[in-house]
């Protein structure tokens, strides 16, 4: 029954970004195919045939436009699944429930990661076949394991909000407070190149695993993913401890 209330508070969130990931993929996709497809891609210095077409539908399109709003996808949908409670006072409601604090942690959390798989995997499948159809034959099936790195940083932004949400009892509060630390992520690697310091955030999880996908096959981000899945696994028990402990 909570798996239904958590669909209905945040289907208005998951229905709006499944429809800009579908629109950026089709208006996109559909400038490539303008451009002349293959064709205008092998008279390109940044690529040749068909193997610069699914480069520039991996790294531009879907580990470039696509991850920035899959990221910003996964903040509202983190701060949106369990701020309703907040905002609409029900948590009181929810917690004297038979049901013990950790299964709705849980359950509200599992619902928002469904939904933004569900994103992912539109975006992915989307780009995958318009490069189909533009360049008349499947390139290569790696693009379409893209999702895993896609949606282990989105995963570990949404769980970010989530637990940011429960911090401040507020959904507002909790985008808010994530929009910020994510910009703060996005934008740090860059000011350090300055210096040339190198330092990783969640963007480039997303751009190296779609790079892979037309790249070496060793060329998989496999550190920055594990790094992203401990953060998710800290941040969600983060949460699960101070629900459990806090007073309504």
């Amino acid at each position: 029954m909570y798996i239904w209330k958590c669909w209905r508070d945040s289907r208005a969130r998951f229905v709006t970004y499944l429809i800009l990931v579908s629109l950026a993929c089709a208006v996109v996709i559909g400038i490539a195919a303008k451009m002349g497809g293959p064709a205008a891609f092998q008279r390109g210095p940044d690529g040749t045939g068909v193997w610069g077409l699914w480069a520039f539908g991996g790294r531009i399109l879907l580990g470039g436009v696509l991850a920035v709003i899959i990221l910003f996808g996964a903040l509202s949908l983190g701060a949106g699944v369990i701020g309703e409670e907040f905002k609409e006072k029900t948590l009181w409601f929810v917690f004297t429930r038979p049901r013990s604090r950790r299964v709705w942690v849980w359950t509200s959390w599992f619902v928002g990661g469904c939904e933004l798989l569900v994103v992912i995997l539109s975006a992915v499948v989307g780009v995958y076949t318009g490069l189909t159809y533009l360049s008349g034959y499947m390139y290569t099936w790696r693009l379409l394991a893209t999702v895993l790195p896609l949606f282990v940083a989105a995963l570990a932004v949404y769980t970010m909000a989530f637990f940011l949400t429960a911090v401040s009892r507020s959904g507002e509060n909790g985008f808010a407070w994530g929009e910020g630390i994510l910009l703060i992520d996005l934008l740090l690697p860059l000011a350090l190149y300055y210096w040339r310091i190198k330092v990783s955030s969640v963007f480039d999880v997303m751009h190296d695993g779609c790079a892979w996908a037309v790249g070496p096959a060793s060329a998989f981000p496999w550190r920055l993913v594990i790094i992203c899945v401990v953060l998710t696994c800290a941040l969600l028990l983060g949460t699960q401890i101070l629900m459990e402990r806090r007073e309504v």
